[in-house]
C-alpha cells in the first residue's frame, strides 16, 4: 500500500555534515512535521524531474501546450571545465536557484549566434 502525504508547507532544507544526506522538512496538510531524507543522487534525480513535471502541470491546468516553467535569469558565469574542452555555464536566479551545464564550445557559439539574430532592436 502506498502512503500519500499532501504537503502543507516546506519548512526547512539542509545537508548533513558529511554531505551524504539532504534533508527536507515539510508539514502535512494538518500540520504534522515530516522529514524527507535523500541521497545527493536521489535529490539530483528529483531536481532534474521537477521542472518538467511543473511544466506538464501548467500545460494541463490551463489547457495551453505553450506554457512551461520559466526562471528569470539574474546572473551567469562561464568557466573552463578542468581537464576538458567543454565549458561550465552556471545560471542563477535572484532568489538563489542555480544550475550548471557542461557546454561544448560549438554549442556556445550557436547560442551566441541565435541570441544575436533574435536580439531586439536597441531603443533610440
Amino acid at each position: 500500500m502506498t502512503t500519500v502525504l499532501t504537503v502543507g508547507a516546506l519548512n526547512s532544507c539542509d545537508v548533513s555534515h558529511d554531505g551524504q544526506v539532504i534533508r527536507v522538512g515539510l508539514s502535512g496538510e494538518s500540520g504534522e512535521p515530516v522529514k524527507l531524507c535523500l541521497s545527493p543522487d536521489q535529490a539530483g534525480s528529483l531536481a532534474m524531474t521537477l521542472p518538467r513535471l511543473v511544466s506538464a502541470a501548467l500545460k494541463a491546468r490551463y489547457d495551453d501546450p505553450s506554457l512551461r516553467m520559466v526562471f528569470p535569469l539574474a546572473t551567469y558565469h562561464l568557466e573552463e571545465a578542468p581537464g576538458r574542452r567543454d565549458l561550465i555555464l552556471s545560471l542563477k536566479t535572484a532568489d538563489g536557484f542555480e544550475v550548471s551545464f557542461c557546454v561544448p564550445p560549438e554549442a556556445l557559439r550557436s547560442l551566441a549566434d541565435l541570441a544575436a539574430n533574435h536580439a531586439p532592436e536597441p531603443l533610440h
